[in-house]
């Protein structure tokens, strides 16, 4: 059975919903999350669980050498992402604990 993804316009919440002739239409979808009716339907290429209200100034990351956490600003380039490096141990294995909608597109 096919999904369609939705956008509730109130609160950002990305979800699924069947495709099929036994659900409602769109004009009355209702988001799962917050009730509310004004959603849209987005295109198949949105990743799931994407908040497009919000858009992230800094990650979450961790350390992989000595397990700590912190924060740093979105990358602006990917040899800038790749200079990335540890402020407690310099160390440059970092995962990253963002969730991936938030992966930065580098334009230019």
């Amino acid at each position: 059975m096919a999904e369609c993804i939705y956008l509730c316009q109130r609160c950002g919440n990305v979800f699924k919903l069947p495709s099929d002739s036994s659900y409602p239409r769109e004009k009355e979808l209702r988001c799962p999350q917050c009730g509310d009716f004004q959603i849209r339907e987005l295109p198949s290429w949105v990743p799931f669980g994407s908040d497009l209200n919000h858009t992230p100034t800094e990650w979450d990351c961790e350390c992989q050498a000595c397990r700590k956490r912190f924060k740093l600003p979105v990358p602006t380039s990917p040899s800038q992402e790749k200079g990335i490096t540890c402020p407690a141990c310099d160390g440059h294995h970092i995962h990253r604990l963002t969730p991936a909608g938030y992966i930065p597109l580098y334009c230019g």
